[in-house]
């Protein structure tokens, strides 16, 4: 016969067993909780460093000026940087170039008051290729013109992107700050 003493025993070592078990399980269930929160943790942390924006406007050192017309498209630098976080943006060429691999969002004016006797124009340009433009007609019918278009891309390292005024068409500067190029990452695809 098993005595008492005997099912006791027996019964306190399989309890201390599942219980180790039991916590043997959780420790390695919560360690790999742990090791996904910093894995989350990191790709924040990454995204957070390869943040890129910019805006900038045409400059000028004179109290207004009209660019153009010219007989040949020419690549504005928008010199007066606002913002440009990342530092992709370079206002010595007027040239953003793709520091991270994603989806931007990029917008531009062109602004051309009555007195200049030139349509206004310009087109946002993916390394050479033209995405969108953007045009208006001589002023005359009101006192300003304004035009401006916006396009989302989808972008690889290294692309360049910029604003090229059209041939034969002119644009009004002046310390008003209107004739803007911004742009911003919405999404990396790494």
């Amino acid at each position: 016969m098993i005595s008492l003493k005997l099912i006791v025993f027996l019964v306190f070592v399989y309890v201390a067993d599942t219980q180790t078990t039991t916590e043997s399980e959780t420790v390695v269930e919560l360690k790999s909780r742990i090791e996904a929160l910093q894995r989350e943790l990191d790709a924040i942390k990454q995204h957070l460093k390869t943040a890129v924006a910019f805006s900038a406007t045409l400059q000028t050192q004179k109290p207004h000026e009209f660019l153009g017309p010219f007989n040949e498209n020419q690549k504005l630098k928008y010199e007066n940087v606002i913002t440009n976080v990342g530092n992709a943006y370079n206002p010595n060429t007027g040239i953003f170039t793709v520091p991270v691999k994603g989806i931007y969002f990029f917008t531009f004016v062109l602004f051309n008051p009555i007195g200049n006797n030139h349509p206004t124009g310009g087109q946002l340009m993916k390394n050479t290729e033209m995405v969108v433009s953007a045009t208006d007609n001589i002023p005359g019918t009101d006192t300003e013109d304004t035009t401006s278009n916006s396009v989302t891309l989808d972008l690889e390292v290294s692309d360049t992107v910029y604003i090229q005024m059209e041939s034969g068409r002119a644009i009004y500067t002046d310390g008003n700050r209107r004739n803007t190029f911004s742009g911003h990452l919405i999404h990396t695809s790494e």
